[in-house]
C-alpha cells in the first residue's frame, strides 16, 4: 500500500527480539524444574528394576531349595538391572544366607533378601 510516493507500510513478520529471549527464558524454566525431576525418576526406575530382579531371583533359590527334588540346586543370577546379586549356585537348606544386590550406576543402592527367615526383598539406605 503506498501512502506517498516516498512512503510504504511495512508489514511486520517474524518476531522481534525481545519475543524470542522472552521464549528462551520461558524453555530454560521449564527445563530447569523438569531435568532434576526427571532424574530422580529415572534413579526410582532404576532401583525398582534391581529389586524386581533381586525378588525374582530371591524367589527362584527358595524355590528350588524347598522342593523335593534334592536334586536341584539354584542356578547363577542372570544380570541386566542389577550390578551384581550374590550367587546362590550350590546352596543348600543348611548353607543359604541373604541375597544382597547393587544397582547400577548412578544410584549404587543396596537391596537385601533374607530368605531364611522369609523377609521381602528392601532397598538398604
Amino acid at each position: 500500500m503506498i501512502l506517498s510516493s516516498d512512503r510504504r507500510i511495512r508489514v511486520q513478520s517474524g518476531f522481534t527480539l525481545i519475543e524470542m529471549m522472552i521464549v528462551v527464558v520461558i524453555i530454560g524454566l521449564l527445563a530447569a524444574i523438569a531435568i532434576p525431576s526427571y532424574q530422580v525418576y529415572a534413579n526410582k526406575a532404576h532401583v525398582n528394576a534391581c529389586l524386581s530382579e533381586a525378588k525374582s531371583y530371591g524367589n527362584e533359590v527358595f524355590t528350588l531349595l524347598n522342593d523335593e527334588d534334592s536334586a536341584s540346586t539354584p542356578s547363577s543370577p542372570i544380570l541386566s538391572s542389577c550390578q551384581s546379586i550374590t550367587d546362590a549356585t550350590g546352596w543348600t537348606l543348611n548353607t543359604w544366607q541373604k541375597i544382597e544386590a547393587i544397582t547400577k550406576a548412578p544410584s549404587n543402592a543396596r537391596i537385601e533378601c533374607d530368605i531364611p527367615k522369609g523377609t521381602p526383598c528392601v532397598v538398604l539406605p
